[in-house]
């Protein structure tokens, strides 16, 4: 199963099938673990995880929550940066059959407090250090008022008294003193959902993990990413667009995801010099900036994010000088994530050709927009969670 684009092909569009359904992340992490177990799956500035670890990790971290309190169904608000222990905690949500909702990591208790009773969460888990230590407070007021929280949880890297430890040590530890780490998979057949927020209208957004799997193929397949070009971001797993071009991207490629976060110049120096022809990921504001001082150079691509309302009608970006490709990630709300390389120097706007991914005989339409002079960017596609804007 190889991802193309629609200039390859030469059949007719086939949207109304789903593709998709027959994947997860559950799945692909088995795969790999299977087949590559050894591969270097992901890695953060303290942690290089192989395949078959993370599979280990995951189904440990799943059992643990399920001893708990939680259930199939329930949902587990994770906040987190740009970090392996947030990827693992994803994964193991997906693996218990539980619904991960996803928030930055930069709200207050009364604003993960309100994410919560969005969603109805039964549990908060958050890092107790991200460049610097982590008020406890913050997540147990947010408990407080959350009525339907029956448990918090900190991911590491310290623990937080009151609060369920889900470090990595803890869940190793864990593993090791029991026998039995299978899991119920009376809910394999319907996968669990995602869950990230949309910021500026304050709402949760649901996607199908079917739609987050065609928008990674169809950035892969863009961006030309493969098993021997890394990803180097430095976006949070938290969002759309940081779910897709991260884990999403190097699971379905079979590549290596590196996560730089929280930004520092000298750690984020040392792993650029250690990778080859990686696809770095970063937003765009800093672009000019990185560009300037040459870091750019033996990149397979700079991805560039951009934020946008689907309301709102297309504008260009400024060129950037760059020893590389360039390709610009349009995030539209927490609807979709598109990428377009740039022409010339010059930006593209988002699917104003649609996208197309391709499956032996059929092609399959992704993403297609409508950025024209005064029209918003509202799109659709396999590729694109549909919400009232």
């Amino acid at each position: 199963m190889s991802p193309a684009t629609s200039s390859a092909l030469q059949s007719h569009p086939t949207p109304d099938v789903d593709f998709f359904a027959a994947y997860s992340l559950d799945t692909l992490i088995s795969g790999a673990a299977r087949l590559r177990p050894q591969a270097l799956a992901l890695a953060d500035r303290t942690a290089a995880v192989p395949f078959d670890l993370l599979a280990g990790q995951a189904t440990a971290l799943a059992r643990l929550m399920m001893d708990c309190g939680l259930r199939p169904g329930d949902r587990i608000l994770l906040t987190g940066g740009a970090d392996a222990s947030l990827v693992i905690a994803i994964i193991a949500a997906l693996r218990g059959g539980f619904e991960p909702a996803l928030a930055p990591l930069d709200l207050d208790a009364s604003d993960l407090s309100a994410y919560a009773r969005a969603i109805n969460a039964a549990a908060l888990a958050g890092p107790s250090d991200y460049g610097a230590p982590i008020a406890p407070e913050t997540y147990l007021a947010a408990a407080a008022s959350a009525p339907s929280i029956r448990f918090v949880a900190t991911l590491g890297p310290q623990e937080i008294d009151g609060t369920v430890d889900f470090s990595t040590p803890a869940v190793l530890r864990y593993a090791a003193g029991r026998s039995d780490m299978s899991l119920d998979r009376r809910e394999a057949f319907n996968a669990p959902r995602i869950i990230t927020f949309d910021r500026g209208r304050k709402v949760p957004v649901v996607h199908n993990q079917a739609t987050l799997m065609a928008a990674g193929l169809d950035f892969i397949a863009l961006a030309s990413v493969g098993r021997e070009t890394p990803i180097l971001s430095t976006l949070p797993p938290t969002s759309f667009a940081g779910l897709v071009t991260g884990p999403l991207a190097a699971l379905l490629s079979g590549t290596t995801l590196y996560l730089e976060g929280p930004f520092e110049v000298e750690s984020f120096l040392k792993r650029f010099d250690a990778i080859d022809h990686a696809h770095l990921i970063l937003p765009r504001a800093v672009a000019a900036d990185f560009a300037q001082a040459g870091l750019f150079r033996n990149l397979s691509s700079a991805v560039l994010l951009s934020r946008h309302s689907a309301t709102a009608t297309y504008q260009p970006a400024m060129p950037v000088p760059a020893d590389c490709p360039l390709i610009d990630l349009y995030a539209i709300d927490e609807m979709a994530a598109v990428a377009e390389k740039r022409r010339g120097g010059m930006p593209v706007a988002p699917a104003q050709f649609p996208h197309y991914v391709g499956f032996d005989d059929s092609r399959i339409l992704t993403v297609e927009a409508f950025p024209q002079p005064g029209l918003p960017l509202h799109c659709h596609g396999a590729a694109v969670t549909p919400i009232d804007v």
